[in-house]
């Protein structure tokens, strides 16, 4: 437990480092991308190796799902460059490449499954191009957005960790997730929205020197704004890591790296993120589409 507070202690500290360097001048922007791109080629590559290691028996006895790691490439390659210039529409065409390389080997492989092209397909999508819209949201909105998108997973998962440690008796999903309770699940909520009241003192409020455009300000009534997107945020939170812990157990692994020592691989890290990550891009393109600002695109 020490360890693992340790270690997300010095990983706050390292975000806020970045963030301040954020601030210092229009391109250092690139260097939070550039975190973000790394952490989306690590985790692209611990999912094929969690599928590689799936309890799936071939007719050749072997196990595993076959993917295509050329597409995999392709879309990391791709992504940054293709949404730093064109946006949303570079996004879906990065996508669309590394799905047509994948679609190639199926066709020519034949020892290649359906089920190994849905894998691969699944594999490009999920973490990278879910990863790319934080390309996308960081130029077009400011920092605001990719802060609530990851800070209230954060703050979400610790409240409801401990929550469930003090409280929680009664389990919700004992087959997928066996240590999630009831008690938990209201605390993570609870937590995503004292998440977002806390990017709001931290950002707004108290001005932390980074790129900011786009503040829920402008919408009125603030700290109502940032509590109820908190706590949006917060459920889907919850059920991203449902969900990374129902692929897990698919695959019949714990974590899908050991990169990050006891605190599993990089997407053990940003399983939920990815989750509040798309609930935060159709939120602002909600609220961009309602009219309450004017974008501005870094480039």
């Amino acid at each position: 437990m020490v360890k693992r507070t340790v270690t997300g202690i010095i990983m706050a500290g390292l975000l806020f480092l970045i963030l301040w360097i954020v601030g210092l001048g229009e391109h250092t922007l690139l260097v939070f991308d550039f975190l973000v791109l790394f952490m989306g080629a690590v985790a692209t590559f611990e999912i094929a190796g969690a599928v590689k290691k799936a309890d799936v028996l071939r007719k050749d006895e072997t196990k595993g799902y076959r993917i295509s790691k050329i597409s995999l490439a392709v879309m990391v390659i791709a992504t940054f460059p293709l949404t730093y210039f064109f946006g949303y529409i570079g996004l879906l065409f990065a996508l669309l490449i590394s799905f047509i390389v994948a679609f190639v080997e199926f066709i020519f492989r034949s020892e290649r499954t359906f089920n190994d092209f849905a894998v691969n397909v699944f594999s490009l999508i999920y973490p990278m191009f879910i990863l790319g819209l934080i390309f996308v949201m960081d130029r077009r909105y400011g920092m605001i957005p990719v802060l609530l998108a990851m800070g209230i997973s954060t703050i979400s998962d610790a409240a409801a960790y401990w929550v469930g440690i003090l409280f929680g008796k009664k389990k919700i999903f004992p087959k997928i997730s066996p240590k999630k309770t009831y008690a938990g699940c209201l605390g993570g909520l609870l937590g995503g929205a004292l998440g977002g009241i806390i990017v709001y003192l931290i950002f707004e409020l108290g001005e932390f020197p980074t790129y900011i455009d786009f503040t829920f300000t402008e919408l009125g009534l603030p700290v109502l704004w940032y509590a109820l997107i908190g706590l949006i945020l917060a459920f889907f939170s919850e059920i991203g890591d449902l969900a990374a812990s129902r692929v897990k157990r698919s695959v019949g692994i714990k974590d899908y790296g050991k990169l990050l020592g006891s605190h599993g691989g990089v997407l053990d890290r940003i399983d939920s993120i990815l989750f509040t990550t798309v609930c935060m891009a159709i939120i602002m393109g909600i609220i961009e589409i309602a009219g309450y600002f004017d974008v501005t695109v870094i480039v």
